[in-house]
């Protein structure tokens, strides 16, 4: 059998120090104990609101690397035509029906959230396998296997968390809880759920000892702890969180609870985006022509940024779109875009592809190509870098004014910043039911009844909510306006028929409005569901007494 091929020149593909950290996912491990010991602190300090900036600095580009990988040349846009442009069609549909029909969008969501873990799971296993042959280690076929299982054993304990009654979606990048989607969890039952991942966590344990002591058969340790690193990273972002979980108290486990793992994966995803920074920058600095590292990575933020740039104004609601963007517009392009790239990504890095074993295994650049190949329409260029610069802009002004034009002015009680944030953030696509609501409460607070229904009715036109519906109830019933606050009250029910207060409000407006047995109907709900809370109990005795209906 010829030996391996070795990577020409140094092992490394930048060097020891930034392959370890960022192409082995060693960085991860500072940052866990960070948040081990001061994870509140930092979450307090750096607040969801300002996420999407650590997102433009890490996952934006990595999104737009591939996308220069697969459009940028037309002999790429040629040998991937069928992810290019059919699957790209494909999930373009889905993602416009989603805007529209809840379960639809639910299905791609769903999908979008299954296959984070694989799409990170198979990079790991990529960059182990590329380690290894860099180093000229010789991997037979069953050795090959056994570390590919290891890998895929490590996404079915997470696939089996994920769809039972443990983590559902929390442990991902983003969640659907605040918007009209839902996560289809298969609902795994504990029963099955438990077993089957420690049977999986055995598995995982055995093809590990089996791969590895194949390998120091054939090859020095310091030709495989690199790759082992990739191991270790793996177990960090999936395995021993869900063995934790399941073994340990909820509450001692810091960052890697279920109240701080949204927090906790965003970390988990800015590892993943520097990973595939580092390879991409990499394969780039080898192409035929080669591209400078500093123009290749400003060409991924801005490529990664123009898909979000434009389809968050044209998809705003009283444009193209209906939700608003904390409602489920932006996870829906979020979750389109990231379905596709994990798509593209499936088809670009395959290490028997003989161009990219050139460069990523023997470390040598390009064979020259027909530069005449490579030339693009020149109109696309402007339209995309216009695109990434829209998309940069509405990402900084708007994680900055969320954060400090509203939230931070709400702390404080400092309406009037709040409505400046409102309005510059409806500008930039943003626009929030949940923003106005809030905002229409306070001026309700504050006994400015003609502002706080203009706010609130702004919020139940971006979006039904029962809260928004309650408050103009309230407004309404306080000016006596008796039948338009029953109404109110009614289309908060239909938004959820549980809400006790909107139970008990439409119950006192009924009685007002003479309706006793609608009044009784309505307050005995809101009684069962809050036994303890006297005004229920007390206005339901005055419907009874009222009503011709026996008290039941």
């Amino acid at each position: 059998m010829a030996a391996p091929a070795r990577a020409a020149g140094s092992p490394w593909l930048h060097g020891p120090v930034s392959d370890l950290l960022l192409g082995g996912g060693l960085i991860y491990i500072p940052i866990l104990l960070v948040l081990l010991f001061a994870g509140a602190q930092i979450q307090s300090a750096l607040s969801l609101s300002l996420m999407p900036l650590v997102a433009l600095a890490f996952s934006t580009p990595h999104l737009g690397a591939t996308l220069l990988r697969v459009y940028e040349r037309v002999e790429d846009r040629r040998a991937y035509r069928l992810f290019a442009f059919h699957a790209t069609v494909l999930i373009a549909a889905l993602f416009a029906v989603g805007l529209y029909h809840s379960l639809v969008g639910s299905i791609l969501i769903t999908l979008y959230l299954t296959v984070v873990p694989w799409h990170f799971t198979g990079q790991n296993y990529g960059i182990a396998l590329m380690s290894l042959r860099r180093r000229g280690v010789e991997i037979t076929p069953d050795v090959k296997r056994l570390i590919y299982a290891s890998f895929v054993l490590t996404y079915v304990m997470t696939l089996l968390a994920l769809h039972g009654r443990t983590l559902t979606d929390a442990y991902a990048p983003l969640e659907t809880a605040g918007t009209i989607y839902t996560f289809l969890t298969l609902g795994i039952p504990p029963e099955v759920q438990g077993p089957a991942i420690l049977l999986a966590a055995g598995a995982y344990l055995w093809t590990l000892w089996a791969a590895a002591s194949r390998l120091l058969r054939h090859a020095p340790l310091s030709d495989l702890w690199p790759a082992a690193t990739l191991v270790l990273t793996q177990a960090l972002w999936y395995s021993v969180p869900i063995l934790l979980l399941m073994l340990a108290p909820t509450d001692r486990l810091g960052p890697l609870s279920p109240a701080n793992f949204g927090f906790t994966f965003l970390w988990v995803s800015m590892c993943h985006g520097l990973q595939y920074l580092w390879i991409t920058t990499y394969y780039a600095r080898r192409q035929n022509p080669p591209t400078p590292p500093t123009r290749f990575l400003l060409k991924a933020l801005l490529t990664g940024a123009a898909i979000y740039g434009f389809p968050i104004l044209l998809f705003a609601p009283g444009v193209l779109g209906r939700l608003p963007y904390d409602s489920g517009l932006f996870l829906m392009i979020a979750g389109a875009l990231n379905v596709h790239h994990v798509l593209l990504d499936s088809a670009i890095w395959k290490l028997r592809d003989g161009r990219i074993a050139q460069i990523l295994i023997r470390g040598t650049a390009e064979s020259s190509q027909d530069p005449r190949a490579r030339t693009s329409r020149s109109w696309v260029r402007p339209l995309v870098w216009a695109s990434g610069i829209v998309g940069v802009v509405l990402t900084v002004a708007g994680s900055l004014e969320m954060e400090f034009g509203y939230v931070r002015a709400m702390e404080r009680g400092d309406l009037a910043r709040m409505e400046v944030a409102a309005q510059r953030l409806t500008w930039m696509g943003r626009d929030s039911s949940r923003l106005r609501a809030a905002i229409g409460t306070y001026k309700a607070e504050q006994g400015d009844a003609f502002g706080a229904i203009a706010q609130l009715q702004r919020s139940v036109d971006l979006e039904p909510n029962a809260v928004a519906l309650i408050n103009l109830g309230v407004i309404q019933e306080r000016a006596g306006e008796v039948e338009d606050a029953l109404a109110s009250y009614e289309r908060a029910l239909e938004v959820d028929g549980a809400n006790v207060d909107a139970l008990f409000y439409a119950g006192r407006a009924s009685l007002k409005a003479g309706q006793p047995e609608r009044a009784q109907q309505l307050l005995r709900r809101a009684a069962r569901l809050s036994p303890e809370r006297q005004e229920i109990l007390r206005a339901l005795r005055r419907a009874r007494q009222r009503g011709a209906v026996p008290q039941a």
